[in-house]
């Protein structure tokens, strides 16, 4: 019987252990085929490696199969590796601020509207100026305002501000000044009139989302502007041509065309009969 002595480099590289080791060494044959098969001798090392056994995934990465108990059905939850990881939670901004209730009078109807007119954007810049945070004239009277008027000192800043600002048309164009700049100076138009009146009543307590600077025309077809100031739920008007404080409804001269609050803006039109 014939005897081979093999020794293949790459037949030993790939046994890892003995099972597979027997399956590539044996030979298949059929008895009566060519005589008995022949023996095949392989040199195997004293220490044979055992065989390598697959990673398996983490314990918690593995997928989990369940069968349906009355069909057989196998399905697979998918795991949760790879899915991105949740986004962290954004803290919420201020709430936006809620619109006044609009300021209709003098026989008219608020209309509101967006913040695109040029007329706006100098609203904006002249009632951003804080008051408070500089000293000027206004400061005796802010001291004693709120004690000389027992809390309700709407009459006090329309005296005050009358007394106090000479009117001038602006030059050059129209323009809005800021409370501060106009009490300084000691001049200013109707708007810079109400921007002031604005400014103080504000500082003595008044909420600012009741208060309103009113652009109108008055019977001659002037361009005017007033302060109205919502108090009992009623409108009260504070003008530079008289000191007396008077209800919108007893004011029948002026036709308005916009109103401003915050960041609000109101157009005006007739009401509906």
């Amino acid at each position: 019987m014939p005897k081979i002595n093999s020794r293949p480099a790459s037949v030993l590289a790939g046994l890892a252990v003995l099972p597979c080791l027997a399956a590539a060494a044996s030979v298949s044959a059929q008895e009566g085929e060519l005589g008995p098969p022949p023996v095949i001798v392989l040199d195997v090392p004293d220490s044979i490696p055992e065989c390598p056994v697959e990673s398996e995934a983490p314990l918690e990465a593995q997928a989990e199969s369940f069968v349906m108990p009355t069909t057989g059905v196998i399905f697979t939850l998918p795991t949760d590796e790879g899915k991105p990881e949740p986004e962290p939670c954004v803290e919420p901004g201020p709430p936006p601020p809620v619109r006044p209730p609009a300021p209709s009078l003098f026989r008219m109807v608020a209309l509101p509207i967006g913040n695109g007119a040029n007329a706006m954007l100098k609203w904006d810049v002249a009632r951003e100026v804080d008051l408070i945070a500089q000293s000027g004239p206004w400061d005796e009277f802010l001291a004693q305002a709120n004690q000389v008027t027992g809390g309700n000192p709407v009459a006090m800043v329309n005296q005050w501000v009358n007394w106090r600002v000479r009117y001038e048309d602006d030059r050059g164009g129209d323009q809005w000044a800021s409370a501060p700049a106009t009490l300084t100076r000691g001049y200013g138009d109707c708007e810079d009139f109400a921007l002031a009146k604005m400014a103080l009543l504000e500082a003595l307590g008044v909420s600012a989302d009741d208060m309103y600077l009113v652009l109108l025309e008055d019977r001659q077809r002037t361009d005017h502007a007033v302060l109205a100031v919502r108090q009992d739920e009623r409108l009260l008007i504070l003008d530079n041509r008289t000191d007396k404080v008077l209800p919108a409804s007893m004011v029948r001269d002026y036709t308005p065309t916009f109103g401003y609050s915050g960041p609000f803006a109101w157009t005006y039109g007739k009401a509906s009969r």
